[in-house]
């Protein structure tokens, strides 16, 4: 077990006030002991979106002892030809390429959002489409895509193996979030048996029955019966933290020791 982490309860200060860098993150990671960090895409501002800048904040993280267990970046995939939809294709291109800089082999992407005016079918054809269009490109940079379940479009089971289904494409792998199910009224167990064997990355989150963010283990997610499946399939690769909650270094440090003896005990 590798143990990674997307500590989104430094979210704002990541990413909108910019209280806290990306060193310091990387440094806190390094003191929880994590094997790894995500790099969200939303880390980098706007002025370092280009090679060498990525290249020297990359090197300021392996150089730390730290792996990057994947490039965690987003996509809406859900509307028709457009200017608006080849960007989000090119998006998907650049995230690649970003991967490669941060030499990870993994890139997160999520389906998008439903739109006013289309049927369920025609919008998770949409993005079926666009997910196949770019699994070459991904194949050639030796970068997988993993898509998560994740909202708007994808927390249904149904929704999340149809767009699988209609990819038809073993190439395309799964982020498995466990508790974002939760808000249609579905369970990451679930979804889990289903997937099992294209899960690549799993963020580990936590949720109340209200469906509001905890810290890891202060939830209701059934992580146990998760890893018992992810034990099946002999998984060896990432378990990353998404610690949603309160705001600490001791609330990662506490969410760690849980998954650990979770996992243990799976």
């Amino acid at each position: 077990m590798k143990l990674s982490c997307i500590p989104t309860c430094f979210f704002n200060d990541l990413i909108n006030t910019r209280a806290m860098s990306l060193s310091d993150w990387v440094q806190m990671a390094c003191r929880l002991g994590l094997d790894g960090i995500e790099v969200y895409k939303l880390y980098i501002k706007e002025d370092e979106r280009n090679k060498d800048s990525m290249s020297r904040i990359s090197d300021m993280i392996h150089s730390s002892g730290l792996e990057v267990s994947m490039f965690t970046s987003y996509a809406d995939l859900s509307m028709p030809e457009s200017a608006e939809r080849r960007e989000q294709l090119a998006s998907i291109r650049w995230d690649i390429d970003s991967a490669n800089i941060f030499k990870t082999n993994i890139v997160r992407l999520t389906a998008g959002k439903w739109r006013e005016g289309q049927t369920v079918d025609e919008t998770l054809k949409l993005v079926a489409k666009g997910l196949k269009e770019s699994l070459d490109y991904a194949e050639e940079k030796g970068v997988m895509l993993a898509l998560e379940d994740h909202p708007e479009i994808g927390t249904k089971i149904a929704d999340f193996i149809r767009i699988l289904e209609l990819v038809d494409d073993d190439r395309l792998k799964v982020n498995l979030d466990t508790s974002n199910p939760m808000e249609s009224g579905d369970s990451s167990v679930e979804l889990a048996k289903l997937v099992k064997s294209r899960i690549v990355h799993v963020h580990l989150s936590d949720r109340n029955k209200d469906l509001h963010h905890q810290v890891v283990g202060e939830g209701v997610v059934d992580f146990i019966s998760v890893f018992r499946i992810l034990k099946e399939v002999s998984y060896d690769g990432w378990l990353s933290l998404e610690t949603g909650g309160r705001k600490g270094e001791d609330v990662i440090r506490q969410a760690m020791d849980f998954i650990k003896n979770a996992w243990s005990n799976a």
